[in-house]
């Protein structure tokens, strides 16, 4: 058991130095000034990095050892070559202590539902095969497409295996802390701004309810970066554009938010974001400025790889959106009929008409307008959503109590937060109509519009940070104990329901299977007890009856009869 520590701790760790290099490296390409940002935001722009290195290969190798340690050697020589350039053995330091804190949040023994059902087998086709084509065909989890699973697959080494595909979730944590430490402690200010309560709220609340790295899925890690760049969109709309600095931060912006879209698609509208740039300075300048950039190529062509892995599993450019299928051009893709009963399906969904054990009646007139909301609140509101608002409200009272003052006339930046506050109004909306599930990006959203008044409210106030600095701390800490504590009172709970388990590794038992063998020497597993895939030999499937396999430029295409 004590190896098995070791071995998650410093594999971790040699992952995070690598993620690091290749931050580094794309801020290098990109801009060097971006150079010149925080080990947090570094580390974000490295799985973003990763990411796009992952779609792009799986189209010609499958994500194996070997290619794998090929693709962290070289993140690990950019770390080495960059850090001794740009960075100091303080900034190491500080890591490392925030590394290790953080470090028990990735000891777990169970994982979410959809973990057995679809994630650690996607995650592990890819890196048994290259890309497979029609693969949506199978089931449910293979048309959900997220970089999550192509972040797992890059990160499959020798001895740790597939130990550690819950953990980009965890390392987006870490990098988020880094990022927001950082600029609260160590960043030379005096006065407290918006921006450093906005953060200062922010770390508490991350830190709190986001605690169970197990439960992430594929949507909390966006939904914390975006909320974690927003105080960045505010203090970039207070430079003057012919700064360098205004140029450097938009372009980060738009390579978090594009990241953000690889993990779920419908964050794409953070874009509009961007708006308040082009409300606030000449339309011209900005658009040349984004536009002519290497931001903008490299963005694109992440999106594009995005849509053509999705087109290869499921037919269509963006699932479940039947505009963007191929239903007639394509032999794999899926009806368009098909794809609008799931769009639907999801809806009624995220709007508290069905669940694992209820479903409403009537579902198309149901998910209609604003039919749905007496039930959502019922079944959705009074409970989780309520569970948020008190939370917040109760942090905020202690804001307002801890940090008194007198006023300040100055009323610097009121425009440009009225910009994002309407825009962030408009996504909330588009929110609740559509998908008003928090973990579907309300979290982010309802956090930004009660932090926002409260955040200009003390922004008001003149209150320096030398008076408050040892209240700032004991908040930090506060909220890294808290986060200490509910991961122990987790694991003794998980120790209890899984009694027989590999901790510190996550649980993940021996399954029996069918092996099915189909044309072009292509190979399907089937569980026998359908109790979901688990590890068992990819492809993993629940059913073969009507596969025809072709092979088509190199390809292997499954399609159904």
């Amino acid at each position: 058991m004590i190896t098995n520590y070791f071995l998650l701790y410093f594999s971790a760790l040699i992952l995070s130095f690598s993620i690091l290099g290749y931050g580094f490296l794309l801020s290098r390409i990109i801009h060097k000034d971006l150079l010149s940002y925080n080990l947090g935001y570094q580390g974000l722009l490295g799985i973003l990095f990763l990411t796009f290195i992952s779609y792009l290969t799986i189209f010609f190798t499958k994500h194996g050892h070997v290619h794998n340690i090929i693709v962290h050697l070289i993140g690990i020589s950019s770390f080495v070559f960059f850090f001794k350039k740009k960075f100091s053995f303080k900034d190491i330091k500080k890591f490392l202590i925030l590394f290790s804190i953080l470090f028990i949040g990735l000891l777990i023994i169970r994982n979410h539902d959809d973990f057995n059902y679809y994630h650690l087998t996607y995650s592990l086709g890819l890196t048994e095969h290259k890309i497979f084509i029609g693969l949506g065909q199978f089931g449910h989890g293979y048309k959900h497409h997220s970089s999550l699973f192509f972040f797992n697959s890059i990160i499959f080494l020798p001895y740790i295996k597939y130990y550690l595909f819950h953990s980009l979730g965890w390392f987006t944590l870490v990098f988020v802390n880094y990022l927001i430490i950082d600029f609260l402690l160590f960043k030379k200010v005096k006065k407290l701004t918006f921006e450093y309560f906005f953060y200062l709220l922010l770390i508490l609340f991350i830190n709190i309810k986001f605690s169970r790295i197990g439960g992430y899925g594929t949507d909390l890690s966006s939904q914390m970066i975006l909320m974690t760049i927003f105080p960045l969109i505010y203090s970039t709309l207070q430079i003057n554009i012919k700064n360098d600095l205004f140029k450097s931060n938009l372009l980060v912006i738009i390579l978090l938010i594009t990241y953000t879209v690889t993990l779920k698609a419908f964050f794409i509208l953070n874009f509009l974001f961007l708006i308040s740039f082009l409300f606030l300075y000449d339309f011209k300048k900005i658009f040349n400025l984004v536009i002519f950039s290497k931001t903008f190529v490299f963005s694109t062509v992440t999106i594009l790889l995005l849509m053509s892995i999705n087109i290869a599993y499921t037919g269509c450019a963006i699932y479940p959106v039947q505009s963007t299928c191929l239903s007639n051009q394509l032999s794999w893709a899926l009806e368009k009929d098909h794809v609008e009963k799931m769009y639907n399906w999801y809806q009624q969904w995220s709007k508290s008409g069905a669940s694992s054990t209820y479903r409403v009646e009537n579902p198309e007139e149901y998910i209609k307008g604003f039919n749905w909301v007496s039930n959502w609140y019922e079944r959705y509101f009074l409970y989780k959503f309520k569970e948020l608002i008190a939370g917040l409200i109760a942090t905020i009272v202690i804001f307002l109590v801890l940090f008194r003052g007198p006023n300040n006339s100055n009323k610097k930046g009121g425009k440009s937060l009225l910009v994002l506050f309407l825009i962030t109004l408009i996504l909330f909306f588009e929110w609740f109509y559509n998908h008003p599930a928090l973990r579907y990006g309300g979290y982010y959203l309802f956090c930004i519009i009660v932090f926002i008044p409260v955040c200009y409210y003390l922004s008001k106030k003149k209150i320096f940070f030398i008076k408050k600095k040892k209240v700032i701390i004991s908040l930090i800490c506060i909220s890294l104990i808290i986060f200490c504590f509910r991961n122990i009172e987790r694991i003794k709970e998980e120790h209890l329901i899984v009694k027989e388990n590999n901790f510190p590794l996550f649980f993940s038992p021996q399954q029996n299977f069918n092996k099915f063998e189909l044309e072009h020497k292509t190979n399907l597993y089937v569980p026998t007890d359908y109790s979901g895939c688990w590890a068992i030999k990819t492809p993993c499937v629940f059913g073969v009856e009507g596969t025809i396999v072709d092979k088509k430029w190199g390809y292997i295409i499954f399609r159904k009869n």
